[in-house]
């Protein structure tokens, strides 16, 4: 039952990936919005997707262990997207500390969001009232 539970817990970090792609491709090429913003917000709404479907799965607040599986999986799959983009921009068109800044203020939002509705406090409210 603990491995049924795992990879469900890995199955809501790869439907939360998916989502970080298909939503940033309607904000971004199809609906045309930009900036930091529109990070933040699909980060948010993204985490807090991650919280209530991890409470829902578990029914109850998530271990450090489940807490940890999830969130380096879905910050490290990021984290490894924007490197790549990273690298892209510098070969094709060099790497400053602006850009890296700028990177950084993209990619930062979604582990940290994810962390904060991960929290015990958060996924409580998702629970609800035990019995």
């Amino acid at each position: 039952m603990k491995d049924l539970k795992r990879s469900r817990v890995t199955i809501i970090t790869v439907s939360a990936i998916v989502l970080f792609f298909l939503a940033n491709y309607l904000a971004r090429f199809l609906l045309g919005l930009t900036g930091v913003v529109v990070s933040v917000v699909i980060a948010a709404l993204i985490a807090a997707y991650i919280s209530w479907s991890v409470a829902r799965l578990l029914k109850r607040v998530p271990t450090g262990d489940e807490r940890a599986r999830v969130l380096w999986s879905y910050g490290g799959f990021l984290g490894a997207l924007f490197v790549a983009w990273a690298g892209f921009v510098g070969l094709s068109a060099g790497l400053d500390m602006a850009a890296v800044i700028f990177l950084l203020s993209h990619y930062l939002p979604y582990p940290a969001l994810a962390h904060l509705m991960l929290s015990d406090r958060v996924v409580g409210r998702f629970v609800g009232a035990p019995g």
